[in-house]
């Protein structure tokens, strides 16, 4: 199932629950159902700010966007939790509001089959956002699960305090005031979570064990890995040696496969740049939409492959002899007029 489709089958449900829950919080005269209707009517709102975020953040790479659009997912997931937080701001003052106000409620059948029907329908929802937000690596899908697993955990006390309030009458009001204070506390915590990730955290040690296992079995020493996450995306970048009697042509081969593997077993990243350490050479690799990806090959410096050998051009296979004192790099190829690239003689 793809992430829009769900997005859509979210404000659907939403929508409708929205609905059922404000007209029995009305009927009944109970601030904490009427809480939890205009909670579930946010939530058509998170859907669709999740929506847009999910399709903004599929746009192809582009000139301004060389990376891709890959962190409205994550702005998409800032907007939800400051929409979080205005609505718990806005349910804690009805509640407080409501507490000093006379008032009879009237709990009916119907409305404790809304609220329980309420709280299944939510965590199936739930359930299935955070389980493809995981799969997509969609911080707005997620953000949107979290949120529904809020309204769980709310129409749950809701039907509990509906059965208490006859014990005393305020109890529906200061439930109200609880739901408020979680969503606030829900709110803070998915505000932290996209907050980071905007400011480029490192992917998490379940990403970089998994690139570090592709890297071993390849039978390659990593010196170092560093990781960004950018919204659904994972950047990586690695500096790794090579026996250093292996042809450049050779070390450029086994970088490669290096990359195919790291893409091909971390779906999440979408960007490799690999340094090798003992040749100097730069190897980058970006998988854009639909697992297409393309690659480029750089040199970093010079090679100590002695005073013999020859100059190789990367961009039209052209040689020259090497030239004691004379660092290939600094050579341009005859032909096409690139700067070219150490390697020994075959």
């Amino acid at each position: 199932m793809e992430k829009e489709n769900i997005s859509i089958i979210a404000i659907i449900v939403n929508f409708f629950l929205s609905v059922f829950k404000i007209g029995i919080g009305i009927i009944s005269k109970s601030s904490a159902v009427i809480a939890e209707g205009v909670h579930s009517g946010m939530d058509i709102v998170t859907s669709i700010i999740s929506f847009t975020g999910i399709k903004a953040a599929k746009k192809p790479v582009d000139k301004e966007h060389p990376y891709g659009h890959y962190k409205m997912e994550v702005v998409a997931g800032l907007i939800i939790a400051i929409v979080l937080l205005g609505t718990s701001l806005w349910i804690i003052y009805q509640a407080i509001t409501s507490f000093f106000t006379i008032k009879e409620l009237f709990i009916t059948p119907l409305t404790l089959i809304v609220m329980a029907v309420s709280a299944v329908i939510n965590e199936i929802m739930a359930r299935v956002k955070i389980k493809y937000g995981k799969k997509y690596e969609s911080m707005a899908l997620i953000a949107d699960g979290q949120h529904s697993r809020i309204d769980v955990l709310a129409s749950i006390s809701v039907f509990i305090g509906l059965f208490l309030t006859r014990y005393w009458l305020h109890l529906d009001s200061v439930i109200a005031l609880l739901i408020g204070l979680y969503v606030l506390y829900g709110s803070v915590s998915l505000g932290k979570k996209t907050t980071d990730s905007l400011l480029d955290v490192s992917a998490g040690d379940d990403v970089e064990n998994k690139i570090k296992n592709v890297v071993k079995k390849e039978n390659i020493k990593l010196e170092s890995l560093k990781t960004q996450k950018l919204g659904s995306a994972v950047f990586a970048e690695l500096k790794i040696n090579l026996d250093p009697k292996l042809h450049v042509d050779q070390a450029s081969s086994t970088t490669k496969k290096l990359e195919e593997k790291i893409q091909q077993e971390v779906n999440a990243v979408k960007y490799v740049v690999i340094q090798i350490e003992s040749h100097k050479i730069k190897e980058e690799s970006y998988k854009g939409l639909f697992g297409r990806g393309f690659g480029w090959r750089g040199r970093m410096g010079g090679s100590s492959l002695g005073p013999e050998g020859e100059c190789f051009c990367l961009n039209c296979g052209s040689t020259v002899a090497h030239q004691r004192g004379i660092p290939c790099f600094k050579v341009k190829c005859p032909k096409c007029g690139s700067f070219m690239t150490r390697r020994g003689i075959k």
